[in-house]
């Protein structure tokens, strides 16, 4: 059985009634997180690192905007250009990985992807790296589980130009959440559309928002703060 990690309460229980249930999804898997400008995605994030850590072999991580969240808790960490290289670099681990993964997850984590491929498509040498850099996301989404390879996403608004339209990959994300008020468009992305009983009666904020979890249904989430000092404690043991 994959391992479970927690990634938050029910919202709704939370919020109506006071009570605090858990919300578990599982580590093997695909995440993606959407919200815009202070909506809790980077908290959010470290979060179910430091749920998580202990059963993840290799964590690469890609933080193009250079927001400084996640420094020091990788050796395998890139800025801004950089991120290319550190995405290839992954991918290759991925490519030798065999069967099964040898026991150990991998997570490749690549915070405003939106903004890495926009920034990538101003010329043409740069669009080459992201085609190839959506190529790349494309296999690992759809190869990926069996080889204990995963891909977690972070941006500000979800766009179906993230991947090939014709390439299905953004259904092969396992967790998806979105924190805050949503597009039309990107909810309808995300969430197929779907909605859950009570939900008109939640003011989502920072750190709030909904959570679809594959083979569950879909909630209303909180998701706890937790801060970066405190993860890097938890390395250091």
């Amino acid at each position: 059985m994959d391992d479970l990690i927690m990634v938050g309460y029910n919202f709704y229980l939370y919020r109506m009634q006071g009570i605090k249930i858990p919300i578990y999804a599982p580590l093997a898997g695909h995440y993606i997180i959407v919200g815009g400008s202070g909506s809790g995605k980077s908290t959010s994030i470290l979060y179910w690192l430091y749920k998580a850590k202990k059963n993840v072999s290799d964590l690469y991580i890609a933080d193009f905007k250079a927001s400084r969240e996640f420094e020091g808790i990788s050796e395998h960490y890139a800025e801004f250009d950089a991120c290319y290289e550190l995405i290839k670099l992954y991918y290759k681990a991925f490519l030798t990985t065999p069967e099964g993964g040898n026991g150990k997850i991998r997570i490749l984590l690549i915070d405003e992807i939106a903004g890495l491929l926009t920034y990538y498509s101003i010329s043409k040498e740069g669009k080459q790296k992201a085609d190839e850099i959506r190529q790349m996301m494309s296999s690992i989404l759809m190869l990926g589980r069996s080889r204990k390879c995963f891909l977690w996403l972070s941006m500000q608004r979800y766009t179906a130009s993230i991947f090939p339209a014709s390439s299905g990959s953004a259904d092969n994300f396992h967790v998806s959440v979105g924190l805050g008020k949503l597009t039309v468009d990107g909810r309808k992305g995300l969430f197929a559309g779907e909605h859950f009983e009570g939900e008109d009666e939640l003011q989502f904020g920072q750190g709030k928002g909904i959570i679809l979890i594959d083979g569950q249904p879909l909630r209303g989430i909180i998701i706890p703060k937790v801060s970066k000092k405190k993860l890097l404690e938890l390395l250091q043991k």
